[in-house]
């Protein structure tokens, strides 16, 4: 596929990305949907935040800006996202989510080197092309201050359900595991690479249920792996998330 072709595709899903997916999936959002997904997203991300408030933090790919509040709501300060899709952001906009904008990733990061403390990038890198990936990425640890993390979310090809998230989404071009993502993550000047699992969030009775048997079914898959393999230590939720210094 020709570039030109790539791009015209990208921009034909992409201007319609709420209406015609998120909106399918989820539903409309609301402030107070957003807020339900504070205790998750304290229990994935909050060991990621630093203790400094007024540090530069970006996450790309920010979607309908919900990440971006929870952050301000925490007290912090200088926090902004950006987006491709005009829908998303229109979403954000309308429900009064400040700092949310319109915009390619690479061309904000390469006007920016060495400005973010933080980069979040949740569920972005799957949709890249391979032959875009290290370029992006590269782009990504240029533009954090020395020491500063990047912080990941993405479909995990380890998982029983792989194919679920890597198919979900007609824009999705790669899916990664643990292995090559610091793979990726390596060659492309990261260091001290910490990977999580995203597994059901304990905080009420129904969810404290789906952690004690998703914990019985990941000790079963880590019997089956070892097995196979003579190795158990493995990810396999549906989701793997990865922190990165630079």
């Amino acid at each position: 596929m020709s570039e030109s072709a790539v791009s015209e595709y990208r921009t034909r899903i992409y201007s319609s990305y709420y209406s015609a997916h998120m909106k399918t999936l989820y539903g409309d959002v609301s402030i107070e949907d957003i807020k339900r997904q504070f205790d998750s997203w304290e229990y994935y991300y909050g060991h990621c935040l630093p203790d400094d408030k007024e540090v530069e933090i970006i996450e790309i790919g920010c979607g309908n800006g919900g990440f971006v509040y929870w952050l301000n709501e925490k007290g912090y300060k200088n926090v902004r996202g950006i987006d491709v899709s005009p829908e998303q952001v229109e979403v954000a906009n309308k429900l009064g989510i400040k700092n949310v904008f319109r915009a390619d990733l690479r061309e904000i990061l390469i006007k920016e080197e060495n400005k973010f403390h933080l980069i979040f990038a949740r569920d972005v890198l799957e949709h890249f092309r391979k032959e875009e990936v290290l370029d992006t990425l590269q782009t990504i640890n240029n533009a954090l201050t020395k020491g500063g993390f990047f912080v990941l979310q993405t479909p995990n090809g380890v998982s029983p359900f792989s194919g679920r998230h890597r198919y979900k989404d007609f824009t999705h071009e790669v899916v990664f595991t643990r292995d090559s993502l610091n793979q990726v993550l390596q060659t492309t000047g990261f260091r001290d690479v910490e990977y999580y699992s995203t597994p059901p969030v304990p905080k009420g009775p129904v969810s404290v249920i789906r952690y004690i048997l998703w914990k019985s079914i990941e000790t079963a898959l880590r019997f089956y792996l070892a097995a196979e393999t003579g190795f158990y230590s493995e990810i396999f939720t549906q989701n793997i998330i990865a922190k990165a210094k630079k």
